[in-house]
């Protein structure tokens, strides 16, 4: 038996022999809990808490570990997110996926023919990987729907959002998550939680609603949904928030003049309250700039924004994504400067590269700063280090052995 499991028997053992004793109440139906039953039940939540901290120290060690044994290219690697035309595998996907070791793949409609096909193409990318791929799209429905070539068409966010069902929210996160999965996509770059405030811009159709609360609610239950089998991981997009911004970033760069209370009041209430339930594991950065924040760089390429408010103010510690960066909002940057910019930001995984010389560029780009200096090695491994952490929890690397259990 483990001393861990050792010490928390003694602990309930303890309690249980030494905690008053408290007669049957008069009324056999009483709801209160007598004070030995409360005891025991104070001593299991400690237990669980304990139990959930040794596995979380248990699970990090067992990652800086792979870390450990592996070079600085193949831990840039884990941070290249890959684009592609192909519907099957080539030489360009195998040798990126073989000798560039990236990290992931998105999946775009142009990839998907049925359903069959792009099985076989999947598979085939995670067969050549030696660290397991997260194979990425954006599965919002509506306008946004990658696997209307399989599944056909679904509802967008705004017309859920307008049922006022989160029953209904829940259960096309569940339906979304099945399609996903049974296709190998494990990671779904959704639910969008723009609060929508602008009769332009990109998000329309593709928020729930013009509330945070609203918001908060259907995304919230979408993302439930979407993550209750375990085999696919939402993400919110996009950080800070283009529910007030009247543009298309995919065309232009805005300027958000919204003030820091009204960006934490309305933008950011949806991230803060879904942060509390725990159950958010990745976020994408998009590119607007925050006049209120940092008004010299887009918010995906701003480390006052992304570091300084997502990682820092609202407490974020899991995998920020950046949006594409093939966007005209980018244009005044160069690839070198946004691969370089995009990590100092706080973003650990790019999205994304779009040829083999794209992908490699980026990797010297980063491992050049890594040598000289500019950004530090211990930057890099806090990214991979939360890359691998995500693709543990999808079952995409072998499971530790936390040593909680075994014999006497």
């Amino acid at each position: 038996m483990s001393a861990v499991i050792f010490a928390l028997l003694v602990v309930t053992l303890v309690v249980s022999i030494f905690a008053p004793v408290t007669p049957a109440p008069a009324n056999f139906f009483d709801t209160s809990a007598p004070q030995p039953l409360a005891n025991e039940r104070a001593v299991n939540r400690h237990a669980a808490t304990l139990a959930l901290t040794l596995r979380q120290q248990a699970e990090v060690q067992y990652i800086n570990a792979m870390i450990a044994h592996m070079s600085l290219d193949d831990e840039i690697g884990q941070m290249v997110m890959i684009g592609f035309a192909e519907t099957q595998m080539d030489d360009s996907l195998a040798y990126q996926i073989q000798q560039l070791h990236v990290g992931s793949a998105i999946i775009y409609a142009f990839n998907i023919q049925n359903g069959p096909q792009v099985q076989k193409l999947i598979s085939g990318m995670q067969a050549d990987a030696t660290v397991p791929l997260l194979i990425a799209t954006d599965q919002e429905g509506g306008e946004v729907n990658r696997l209307q070539s399989v599944i056909g068409l679904t509802p967008s966010a705004a017309m859920i959002g307008a049922t006022n069902n989160s029953a209904l929210a829940k259960q096309r996160g569940q339906q979304d998550a099945a399609a996903l999965a049974q296709l190998g996509i494990n990671l779904n770059l959704a639910p969008v939680v723009d609060v929508l405030q602008t009769s332009g811009g990109d998000v329309q159709s593709r928020s729930f609603g013009s509330t945070p609360a609203k918001v908060t609610t259907m995304a919230g239950a979408y993302l439930t949904g979407l993550q209750q089998s375990g085999q696919v991981i939402g993400t919110l997009k996009h950080f800070p928030g283009l529910g007030d911004v009247p543009v298309d970033p995919h065309e232009q760069l805005y300027t958000l003049t919204r003030s820091k209370a009204d960006l934490e009041r309305i933008d950011w209430a949806p991230y803060r309250a879904l942060l509390a339930t725990g159950q958010v594991h990745a976020i994408m950065s998009t590119h607007v700039v925050l006049g209120a924040i940092d008004p010299t760089r887009p918010a995906s390429l701003s480390k006052p924004v992304l570091t300084g408010i997502l990682r820092d103010e609202l407490g974020f510690n899991g995998v920020i994504i950046t949006d594409g960066i093939y966007m005209h909002s980018l244009e005044n940057y160069s690839l070198d400067q946004i691969a370089l910019y995009a990590v100092e930001a706080g973003n650990d995984i790019i999205c994304s590269t779009y040829s083999i010389q794209s992908s490699e560029e980026v990797i010297a780009v980063l491992k050049n700063a890594v040598q000289s200096g500019t950004i530090s090695k211990s930057r890099i491994d806090d990214s991979v280090r939360r890359i691998l952490l995500l693709k543990l929890q999808l079952g995409l690397l072998p499971a530790p052995n936390f040593g909680l259990t075994g014999g006497n």
